[in-house]
């Protein structure tokens, strides 16, 4: 054989639907002699050989759950690239010596798990469909402060500070108000790379955590269907061709029944209500172009504290367009195009205070393209975003507030992958961002590395470096834990930028063939955060200070997959610790830097579930531990008065009730913790499959606290024991 200067390159994807399969091993061996190679498939299904020399070929392609993919392919002395895309066809036999994916997902980089569908039903959900929202709470540095009011902190980060993206456009709020349920069900998810960390420079504009989302294509050839029903949700489920293998449709509807069911089976009516829909269209050829359209909007509306008339609503209006395509003859591998429009709104309300309310509204437009400079791999791309952020703030101690801003930003980012021989690799890279002379430009550097001691790809150490900034901000009052409400603002010093250094070091490791481990540590470095301005009295203001701090923490988790049982236990340890300095502060506390562990810092975090899967019955068990909450503890009640509108009358006016409250954050909430458990029989019937779950959330009955009410006294709790019958029915 001679070498040649012969590219092969090609997209893996499913059969029916057109999706790009990410981690396929892709082999090649001449039929004559030695010097086989292979490689994997990356995020976008694209895999690449270079320099192939001349011969003939066996061409393989494996991926766990399909058939696999044999061909031959001849390489001429006068061949020119060559471009090679598969389609994978799923398999109806199940090869017991492959393990199935890890209970959280598999390892790829430094900070990053991808999360496949098939496991969200590890973590039991009280609806027909498994869910993200679920699932995604099992994993260490994970935090939700309840079972209601749809946030999400990763390793010290507020829900701000997350980028979540769907098909490559973002939206701002995608889970519901009700904490089990996202706008990602299990139908419509392909998989979710999910960085805690570390990321990479592709991801800008976030300091603290990316989920990028990959929604499913509908069905390029058959028409199916799927309609459930429980207690807390109903769902539909909808995808057909629409020219039979070019193009489909699906479609996704989604609406809460909490409100209805909970009077009929619990102490107290839940008045919390969500629905979403989801609509998605693709179109695919067989040279390797890929297009698709999609269109979401989502409404959350309800009550956290169940005895008070304060109310928090929120929805996002999503639309977005993709396309990719990967050629033959190009210097550059693969190419992607995104364009998106998102708009996002929220609103508090009740008796007291007047209504707040705030929007921002996105819209991007950019280029991902990957090319090879030998084995070198280079991955860049352009954007351009526009950006409007408003808010109208009113109540009761505060004057009216409205304001509104708009910015444009530009930028690009560059990251190369640089093996150093077979065990090694490093990726540094760098993002730019330019705001116009708006605000000041951005250069962030950032690095990753790789090392497998023996060769293997499932054992590995990696390592992260990076800086990340935001230059805006979601603002929430989390001295009230009770509160959903999000006022985004731009920083108002604009020669300020909220920034986090992270560095991260993980290790994972297969402990024979059916166990695997892994453990990661972090540190962030945090500056410039913004934060409510400290007062003594619980108060919304968009009058901020600024706090600087420290994330330190660790993440491990401990797997168990035989092939119809798993076991998974994980533990997540942290300490998130602000310290800033306030007007006053001298005053009220006698020191005028104040050090805290803000109201998201979670001490310890233990998961553990186990479950199994026999025929067409399978059981779950999910059981969630964490430490209890830092909150600030009253010191005492007082009167107020106004004197905006004159003297007030102190001989026949109490005045306005108020709480003194003591140093930031220095309580703790009791200990949460929480046993969820499900069982499901499937039954064939013909063309027509019925799943029928039962299970519980809450199992033991345990009071969870959500948050305390210092104002009256009170504490409110999470759900209690709630057993739940789910009836999901669809085409076979």
């Amino acid at each position: 054989m001679q070498a040649q200067n012969v590219i092969l390159r090609g997209i893996v994807s499913d059969y029916q639907t057109g999706t790009v399969l990410d981690m396929a091993n892709v082999t090649l061996l001449p039929l004559s002699g030695n010097g086989g190679r292979g490689t994997s498939t990356d995020g976008n299904g694209l895999y690449q050989f270079n320099n192939v020399a001349t011969g003939d070929y066996l061409f393989m392609v494996r991926y766990i759950g399909y058939e696999m993919h044999l061909d031959t392919l001849s390489v001429g002395r006068s061949s020119q690239n060559i471009l090679n895309n598969v389609k994978m066809r799923r398999s109806s036999e199940e090869l017991e010596e492959i393990t199935v994916f890890s209970a959280d997902g598999d390892d790829v980089t430094a900070g990053q798990v991808t999360i496949r569908p098939e496991t969200f039903g590890r973590a039991p959900t009280p609806a027909g469909s498994a869910d993200l929202a679920s699932y995604i709470q099992t994993l260490p540095g994970v935090v939700a402060t309840g079972d209601r009011g749809g946030q999400l902190f990763v390793r010290g980060g507020t829900p701000s500070e997350n980028m979540i993206l769907m098909d490559g456009t973002l939206i701002y709020q995608p889970f519901h108000i009700v904490g089990f349920f996202s706008v990602f069900p299990e139908d419509v998810v392909s998989n979710v790379d999910f960085y805690a960390g570390g990321f990479g420079p592709r991801y800008s504009g976030r300091t603290s955590s990316v989920m990028d989302i990959r929604l499913k294509n509908g069905n390029l050839y058959n028409r199916n269907w799927s309609a459930s029903l429980s207690p807390f949700v109903s769902d539909f489920f909808f995808e057909s061709p629409v020219r039979e293998g070019k193009s489909s449709l699906l479609v996704s509807l989604r609406g809460s029944l909490i409100e209805e069911s909970s009077e009929i089976y619990l102490p107290e009516k839940q008045p919390m209500r969500f629905n979403s829909q989801l609509v998605k269209f693709n179109s695919s050829s067989g040279d390797g172009l890929n297009c698709s359209a999609l269109l979401m909007r989502t409404y959350d509306r309800g009550q956290l504290d169940f005895d008070s008339e304060d109310y928090f609503k929120w929805s996002n209006l999503v639309s977005g367009g993709r396309c990719a395509g990967v050629s033959a003859e190009s210097i550059v591998s693969f190419i992607e195009f995104n364009f998106g429009l998102s708009h996002f709104s929220n609103e508090a309300g009740g008796n007291e205070g007047g209504v707040r309310n705030s929007q921002i509204f996105k819209s991007h437009l950019d280029m991902n393209l990957t090319q090879y400079l030998g084995e070198w791999r280079l991955d860049y791309g352009f954007f351009t975003n526009y950006r409007t952020l408003s808010y109208d703030i009113s109540n009761l101690f505060v004057s009216l507030d409205k304001k509104e801003e708009s910015f444009l930003s530009t930028g690009g980012y560059l990251k190369v992958s640089i093996p150093a021989g077979e065990k090694f690799s490093v990726e540094p890279g760098v993002s730019f961002t330019s705001y116009l002379d708006r605000l000041p430009s951005s250069l962030e550097p950032r690095i990753q590395f790789s090392w497998q001691p023996r060769g293997r790809v499932d054992e590995e150490i990696h390592g992260a470096l990076g800086v990340y900034r935001q230059p805006f901000v979601g603002l929430t009052d989390y001295r009230d834990a009770g509160s959903s409400f999000t006022a985004w603002i731009l920083l108002p010093d604009t020669d300020r930028s909220m920034e986090a250094r992270h560095v991260l070091l993980g290790w994972r490791q297969p402990l024979g063939r059916f166990f695997d481990f892994s453990i990661e540590g972090y540190y962030k470095k945090i500056n410039d955060t913004p934060v409510a301005t400290w007062s003594t009295v619980a108060q919304f203001s968009t009058d901020l200070a600024y706090a600087d701090g420290t994330v330190n923490g660790v993440d491990a988790r401990f797997n168990l997959n035989y092939r119809d049982f798993y076991m998974g236990l994980g533990y997540g340890y942290s300490i998130t610790e602000y310290k800033t300095a306030q007007d006053h502060f001298g005053i009220w506390f006698g020191e005028p830097v104040q050090r805290y562990n803000p109201s998201h810092d979670r001490r310890h975090q233990i998961n553990a579930q186990a479950g199994f899967n026999i025929g067409n019955f399978s059981a779950n068990v999910n059981w969630m531990f964490g430490s209890g909450f830092p909150f600030t503890r009253p010191l005492g009640f007082d009167s107020y008065f106004s004197f905006e509108t004159g003297p007030p009358d102190v001989t026949g006016d109490y005045g306005d009730p108020r709480v003194l409250l003591d140093k930031p954050f220095q309580g703790q909430m009791p200990d949460f913790h929480r046993l969820d458990i499900s069982a499901e029989q499937t039954f064939y019937m013909n063309a027509t499959k019925l799943k029928v779950q039962i299970g519980a959330i809450n199992t033991y009955n345990w009071e969870n606290l959500f948050y305390f009410d210092v104002f009256n006294q009170r504490g409110i709790n999470q759900l209690p024991l709630m057993p739940y019958l789910s009836i999901k029915v669809g085409s076979n």
